[in-house]
């Protein structure tokens, strides 16, 4: 029995069995844990459970207890394939470990793909070097330069593969932008998702996939719009004649850039005269957004308002002389205008109770101005300073009561806005938006206020106005306030039900 237990077969023997078992169960608890606990290792563990152990039991039993010699092919396989596993438990770990477990904002979690790849080429490599000369009993030396011969023809058939990779290689070492940032490369933009050992994939602005090699952007220049934050500074080029006085263009480009709602107020957006040219004089507004994805937007909005604020502000965009003349010739006679607009007035509400003479006085005063959609007629927490008749389009007005209820009133053609507040002498308390494109008539408010003095008639007819208006106001509150608490009362059935 001495003899038996010192014998070396049998204590492999003993060995493996106890061994094994106890590593599987081992094994099967940490499973089962992980599993239920939702934890990345749970595969590690199965690799181990289920390839590893069994493979090194296989190489065990055929070198310790059959005896058979590892110069034989079969073992050496099995060997091979135990090495295998083992790099790809090793790649298991190093994946879960670095990059899935990484914090959110720590730089493994920013790793590009191609670094990951690397990587695991490293781990393989290393796997596939020791597999040659530890099994295979190969020289590595004699190994590499025949491979060094076989690369100088790989190099030449793959010249371009290759020059991705190491242009990807030192974009991943000199990073100037990472994953997540928004960029451009001459004129493509859009939001790195991935960095591969290839090419850089990109989410544009129009939610299109671009796929640029990484020759191109070594070739090309980067501009990363999200370093060192995600603000960027827009310059925004406009032309105006040289009869528009500079102070009254700047004020009014930095009137549009507040109004838009994606331009920061800080940094404060502003605007300079730039150049003198023969016929204008070019202007940049410059305005900061907080993301690039904004981009396009900001500049359609800001462009498209420009246009109406330099009308209104009697601004003129300067025009090809052939225009300009033809627009001169074609001009309307200013008597006719005036009786149109006379005319017009005479059927807004309030004001169609004033004598046609008092009427024809407004007429002379006011001039016609046209507001975007999006854009405010009247601010509420200010008194205008003039008052609008409109004659087309669409506006919304909302205003928020002492305890906080929204209403919404809702204006069209041939009423009057800016008149309550007028009338009052206080503050406006409803903001004024277009909902369409507006036209309107515009008239200076000290011309209503001496029309509001010499008649008084007027100034009843405004109260009326503005008491109806104050009505519907309540009422829409008080509806809306009816809707969130039926809203509310459906969301809680749900859940019951």
């Amino acid at each position: 029995m001495t003899e038996l237990l010192a014998t070396d077969w049998f204590v492999w023997g003993i060995s493996l069995i106890l061994g094994f078992q106890l590593l599987v169960v081992l094994l099967g608890e940490a499973i089962y844990r992980a599993d239920r606990r939702t934890l990345p290792v749970v595969l590690i563990f199965r690799v181990l459970r289920n390839i590893v152990l069994p493979l090194a039991v296989l190489f065990i039993f055929l070198t310790r207890l059959l005896e058979i010699e590892r110069e034989s092919v079969s073992v050496r396989l099995v060997e091979t394939a135990l090495w295998v596993s083992l790099v790809y438990a090793v790649l298991l770990v190093f994946n879960v470990l670095v990059f899935e477990n990484a914090a959110k904002e720590s730089w493994r979690s920013r790793a590009p793909k191609l670094f990951q790849d690397l990587i695991r080429l490293l781990l393989v490599v290393i796997g596939a070097a020791i597999v040659l000369s530890v099994v295979w009993r190969q020289d590595l030396g004699g190994l590499v330069a025949a491979l060094g011969v076989g690369s100088i023809v790989l190099g030449l058939a793959l010249q371009e593969t290759l020059g991705n990779l190491m242009s990807g290689i030192a974009l991943f070492f000199e990073r100037p932008f990472s994953v997540g940032d928004f960029i451009s490369v001459g004129d493509k933009r859009g939001r790195v998702l991935e960095v591969s050992w290839r090419s850089v994939h990109l989410r544009t602005v129009e939610n299109n996939l671009l796929v640029l090699p990484n020759s191109a952007l070594a070739r090309d220049t980067i501009t990363n719009y999200s370093q060192p934050n995600e603000q960027q500074m827009l310059r925004l080029s406009f032309g105006f004649g040289l009869d528009a006085p500079p102070n009254l263009v700047k004020s009014m480009l930095l009137e549009v850039a507040r109004e838009i709602p994606q331009v920061l107020k800080v940094p404060e957006p502003y605007a300079v005269a730039c150049e003198v040219l023969a016929d204008r004089i070019r202007y940049e507004a410059r305005l900061t957004i907080e993301d690039g994805r904004y981009l396009p937007q900001v500049i359609d909005s800001f462009t498209s308002a420009v246009w109406y604020a330099a009308r209104r502000a009697g601004v003129a965009l300067p025009l090809p002389h052939a225009v300009e003349l033809q627009v001169r010739d074609t001009a309307a006679d200013p008597s006719g205008e005036q009786q149109e607009t006379a005319a017009l007035l005479s059927g807004a509400e309030g004001i169609r109770v004033l004598p046609d003479a008092a009427i024809a006085r407004l007429a002379a005063s006011c001039d016609r101005v046209l507001f975007g959609a999006g854009e405010q007629l009247l601010a509420a927490g200010e008194i205008s300073r003039n008052v609008y008749v409109i004659t087309a389009g669409e506006a919304l007005g909302t205003y928020a009561d002492e305890t906080g209820k929204p209403g919404s009133i809702r204006f069209g053609a041939q009423e009057v806005l800016g008149v309550t507040s007028l009338a009052r002498a206080q503050a406006s308390d409803t903001q004024v938006v277009a909902v369409t494109d507006v036209a309107a008539l515009r008239i200076p408010s000290d011309i209503v206020a001496q029309a509001l003095h010499e008649h008084p008639a007027l100034s009843n007819q405004f109260a009326r106005i503005w008491q109806a208006r104050a009505e519907v106001l309540r009422r829409s509150a008080q509806l809306d306030t009816e809707l969130a608490m039926n809203e509310a009362d459906r969301q809680e059935e749900e859940p019951n039900g």
